[in-house]
């Protein structure tokens, strides 16, 4: 294997405390305590801790983060997986089982912007619903 596939793993009877950045995947086993930074992947097995924030274009969680989580592409939480904190990513998947505590922001689709505000959801929500009513009164004409 070629030294730039190799990521970095935190072994499962490792406690580190500080900040982690590596350009390749993150494996943790044990516990971390500081930023975790991934330019690709961060893998968080069962066994893991996190306390602090986790950011790479993919997340996948089975242990337990404190923090907030920016999956810049895609989030997993798997059964066993908790987060007590905060989520911001465009794609989330959460299993059966997984624990989530905090806030999520996806952003919306059709703009590319997350949507701020419960009021400005609500205002989105009454728009749409409003435009597939006038949709089907123009069909039924």
């Amino acid at each position: 294997m070629k030294q730039d596939q190799v990521g970095t793993i935190v072994g499962s009877s490792v406690h580190l405390t500080g900040s982690i950045k590596d350009s390749s995947d993150i494996t943790i086993f044990g516990s971390v305590e500081g930023e975790v930074n991934s330019d690709t992947k961060v893998i968080i097995e069962d066994s893991a801790y996190v306390k602090g924030p986790v950011t790479a274009n993919e997340v996948i969680l089975s242990g337990f983060v404190n923090g907030t989580v920016n999956a810049k592409e895609r989030l997993e939480l798997n059964a066993s997986g908790t987060i007590k904190g905060n989520i911001d990513t465009d794609d989330l998947l959460i299993h059966s089982g997984a624990t989530f505590i905090g806030k999520c922001n996806m952003p919306d689709k059709k703009e590319g912007e997350p949507i701020s505000n419960k009021e400005d959801f609500e205002a989105e929500v009454e728009d749409e619903v409003e435009e597939e009513k006038n949709d089907k009164d123009e069909q039924e004409e």
